[in-house]
């Protein structure tokens, strides 16, 4: 069931940022010669999202405040949101110190690129455990920010475009163009399971192995396949740079992990079901050559 995008303050916010980011990108193609104005059309929409989400929720502007602070700590009587926070923000501190090591090493490699998924995929694992309801929120948030920082980049809007420059293009992936998409599809991939089926409330969910398609196609299957495959794969296949060593990592990997995930959860998926999911989403890895952060959870997800 998909979560209930209506008459609830999560629902009412994701609504608010998607508009508003939209606005954003929009505005902001139009004045892209003129990028210091841009910083005001943040300004401008960002404060009409706010009055906006006051008048959804029926609240004063300062009791909204309160209200997604609230929304951020959690329950009063809870520590999971506290102590869950917490290791998200060590997770996004690590990879920030990660990017500016890397920048300061002049080159990224593939195993570089990899460390993101790590720390993307123990950030979902966490949050569909302790506070599912609260990470579907965060990842459409997630999303909406990482669009922003992009478009901050591309049209190297002062002061941030040259930061964001400076610590990013050095990740370029082959498969990127003059848009850095690929951390969007990565996040899009990981969370793409939650983001899709909702959660339909804390109390009634409960994760099935399908909500892990993300980690294990992703975070793991496609980053094993591309470090084993950068540093022994010799035998490669027609018509594609990838490796059959890769791919017998990726199947490999994606096995164990969702076995052994699977032995954890209340409905367990078939044995089938994994098998197939496995092998197909390791087949594809070996001749997509873009979007296969986003296509590979997607077909992991509706298999299993």
């Amino acid at each position: 069931m998909f979560f209930r995008m209506f008459g609830d303050e999560y629902g009412s916010l994701v609504i608010v940022a998607i508009v508003s980011t939209a606005a954003i990108v929009a505005f902001s193609s139009i004045l892209r010669k003129r990028p210091v104005i841009i910083n005001a059309v943040f300004a401008v929409v960002i404060s009409l999202a706010i009055l906006t989400f006051s008048s959804f929720v029926k609240r004063s502007i300062l009791e909204t405040i309160e209200l997604l602070y609230r929304m951020v700590i959690g329950p009063h009587d809870s520590w999971n949101r506290v102590y869950m926070v917490a290791f998200w923000l060590a997770n996004v501190a690590i990879s920030i110190i990660f990017c500016v090591y890397v920048t300061s090493t002049g080159r990224s490699s593939t195993v570089h690129r990899k460390f993101f998924h790590l720390t993307v995929s123990l950030i979902y694992i966490s949050g569909i455990l302790l506070d599912p309801l609260f990470s579907w929120l965060c990842a459409w948030l997630w999303l909406c920010i990482f669009v922003l920082l992009e478009l901050l980049r591309y049209l190297n809007v002062p002061p941030w475009g040259t930061v964001l420059n400076e610590h990013l293009l050095i990740f370029k992936d082959a498969q990127d163009s003059e848009l850095l998409l690929t951390p969007i599809y990565l996040l899009v991939g990981i969370f793409l399971p939650l983001m899709w089926s909702g959660t339909g409330g804390e109390s009634s969910f409960e994760p099935k192995l399908a909500h892990f398609a993300g980690v294990a196609a992703v975070g793991i299957g496609d980053s094993m396949a591309a470090i084993v495959g950068s540093k022994w794969g010799n035998t490669k296949w027609t018509g594609s740079r990838k490796s059959l060593e890769g791919t017998l990592a990726m199947l490999f990997s994606m096995l164990t992990f969702l076995f052994v995930t699977n032995f954890f959860i209340q409905e367990a998926s078939s044995t089938i079901s994994i098998i197939v999911a496995s092998l197909v989403a390791s087949v594809l890895e070996a001749f997509l050559n873009s979007m296969d952060n986003f296509v590979l959870p997607a077909v992991t997800y509706f298999i299993l």
